[in-house]
């Protein structure tokens, strides 16, 4: 095999490379469509790409770039009509899986080169071997690029694709396209070859730079995500805190105008224009039912928040009932109660507020002890469309980079303990419960609560 040869991918492995750079993208995009049909995409596509690659090996080489160009389009397409994604993350993903297929393309060819190039074989013989080449090398490329994606794509933030993710990958491309060929145009420059094998050499190295720049992107955005979500946790558990010493304060006024609600009755008797005093009347009635929102349950944190969402259940003529004991909740940290309690009722406010039917309009809170467990139960009746993404709860809201932290934050409150979160939905009833192991000292408590 002449090193001219080398120079000259054969188009069946081109064309090969760029639907299973594709494919495997696919498989952890969402489908448009399943079974037989998806089936038919997948083979329809490698028919039609592998086509065109044979059509463009015969086209004069100033149609080099637009064949290029049209390759591409049709992995687009082939992602585009397979998945339901958006034109914009499609273009995205067929840049990608461009940036993959012309590296593994390169490192097979080169590596077949090499094998084959010294031995005296059959014609027959020598394709064969390619074949087997082929198969062993793009095996073994594109199942360690299933596996990378499959630790990347179970992360929705990688699916969220913007602008400036798409601006940065076809950078990446444009520059490896560039500096990969720029051989093959010219030899007049620095970064040329003037050799077949050297010339090879350089556009395998340039490709695999720029795939793992392509992944170093994803690396990037994944840190900045992070970075973005622990600020926005952070955030959510100051917010709840700063409600947590607000309605303390709010409590302790309410109390005191509770003390002075004697005075108030006294001034009510002595009145006898009977307007006045029904609109005395009404005022005192406004203020006993806030202090009717003033919860007890053994924990003062707990006291608080439920204080406060109460009276924000009566304000959005909400019914809020709660059976809690909260002398079970002493051994988790005041921001967490905060975290968990301010967020889930908070939520299930929010579902519930809206609710036409205001007798639908129901919250219920349960905490209590089972087999050395605290049970911690929130249910609301909604009527929103729930959305879920691999078993998670997601928020319907429009930018969910900067909302839907709530649950996430539960989540993390309650493995601090060793617990666990659930969720369940049916006939429009929606249950969060969290099942934590009881430390030692409460549990001596629960027996003896049962032995009372």
């Amino acid at each position: 095999m002449s090193s001219e040869v080398l120079c000259h991918i054969p188009r069946f492995h081109t064309a090969l490379a760029e639907w299973a750079a594709c494919l495997i993208l696919i498989l952890f995009l969402k489908k448009r469509f399943k079974g037989w049909k998806l089936v038919l995409i997948i083979i329809l596509s490698l028919i039609i790409q592998s086509l065109w690659q044979f059509t463009a090996g015969i086209l004069p080489l100033a149609y080099w770039i637009p064949g290029m160009m049209f390759a591409v389009f049709l992995m687009w397409a082939f992602i585009f009509i397979a998945c339901d994604v958006t034109v914009l993350s499609a273009l995205y993903w067929c840049i990608h899986a461009f940036i993959m297929a012309e590296f593994a393309a390169s490192f097979e060819w080169q590596i077949t080169f090499y094998i084959t190039s010294n031995l005296v074989l059959k014609l027959f013989v020598q394709q064969i071997i390619e074949y087997i080449l082929l198969f062993l090398i793009y095996s073994l490329v594109f199942v360690l690029n299933y596996f990378l994606e499959s630790r990347y794509m179970k992360n929705r933030t990688i699916l969220d694709i913007r602008i400036r993710d798409l601006v940065t990958v076809f950078g990446i491309a444009l520059f490896v396209f560039i500096i990969s060929n720029l051989s093959f145009i010219t030899q007049d420059t620095p970064f040329s070859g003037r050799y077949a094998v050297e010339i090879f050499y350089i556009r395998t190295l340039v490709d695999m730079i720029g795939l793992v720049l392509s992944y170093s992107q994803r690396e990037q955005k994944l840190w900045m995500h992070a970075k973005t979500e622990i600020g926005a946790l952070q955030n959510v558990l100051n917010r709840h805190y700063e409600q947590y010493r607000h309605s303390k304060e709010t409590i302790e006024l309410i109390n005191r105008t509770y003390h002075d609600l004697k005075h108030q009755i006294a001034v009510i008797r002595a009145e006898k224009n009977p307007e006045k005093k029904a609109e005395y009347l009404d005022a005192l009635e406004s203020g006993i039912k806030y202090y009717e929102a003033l919860n007890k349950t053994g924990n003062a944190v707990l006291d608080v928040i439920l204080t406060s969402k109460s009276m924000a259940c009566i304000d959005n003529k909400i019914h809020f009932s709660c059976v809690a004991d909260g002398k079970l909740l002493n051994f988790i940290d005041v921001l967490d109660i905060c975290s968990i309690f301010g967020n889930a009722l908070e939520n299930a406010i929010e579902g519930a507020k809206n609710i036409k039917d205001e007798e639908r309009r129901l919250i219920k809170l349960a905490v209590y002890a089972r087999n050395n467990l605290l049970i911690i139960n929130f249910g609301n009746y909604y009527e929103s469309k729930l959305k879920f993404e691999n078993g998670h709860l997601i928020t319907t809201k429009k930018d969910h980079m900067l909302h839907g932290y709530g649950i996430k934050s539960i989540k993390m409150a309650a493995a601090k303990y060793g617990g666990t979160v659930n969720i369940d939905t049916k006939d429009n009833w929606f249950s969060l419960s969290i099942l934590i192991p009881l430390q030692n000292n409460n549990e001596s408590e629960v027996k003896e609560n049962e032995e009372v």
